[in-house]
């Protein structure tokens, strides 16, 4: 294993770490759904999944193809599940049930920033270094945190337009 996967790993699993202790904190302030976004969040998921089967069954035929050029088959995989979860999360935002009842949604926007600034700086190791392809492909290593930042920037931004949107809709 390199030193970049390594490193990815790394941060990663710390930021998984630093998201799981953030959820039990909400948890213990007894954040809780109501029924309509229990089945939104089911839909959700739902969707996530078939996105996540899709994009499996591409990268499949890709190798089946051997046309894996661009991205080693980890790299593609990883890119799949996180771009399924995307998907879960931006659809539940939109559809108000990605933040519970009793929860503030400005911890999910401190949480994702947290999260886009660790992977950016792991990210950053490789633009600058210009090491971000390994004999002209995108590896787990070199590529993970990109994707990273790109999803959770996408989820932190539709986030943030939500919650204006809601402030607007409260004041009028």
């Amino acid at each position: 294993m390199s030193t970049g996967t390594v490193m990815a790993l790394g941060i990663m699993a710390g930021v998984m770490i630093a998201a799981w202790f953030l959820s039990r904190k909400a948890r213990k302030r007894d954040c809780e759904y109501d029924e309509m976004q229990l089945k939104i969040r089911a839909k959700g998921y739902q969707i996530g999944f078939h996105t996540a089967l899709c994009l499996i069954l591409v990268l499949i035929l890709l190798s089946e193809l051997d046309w894996f050029t661009f991205f080693t088959p980890g790299f593609a995989a990883f890119a799949a599940l996180i771009i399924s979860v995307t998907i879960f999360a931006v659809y539940c935002i939109l559809h108000d049930a990605f933040v519970g009842l009793r929860s503030n949604p400005r911890q999910y926007v401190i949480l994702f920033s947290i999260v886009i600034l660790a992977q950016a700086l792991g990210a950053l190791r490789y633009w600058t270094a210009g090491e971000l392809l390994e004999n002209g492909r995108l590896t787990f290593g070199s590529g993970a945190s990109t994707v990273m930042v790109v999803c959770f920037l996408a989820i932190l931004i539709t986030l943030i337009v939500k919650m204006r949107q809601d402030g607007k809709e409260a004041e009028e």
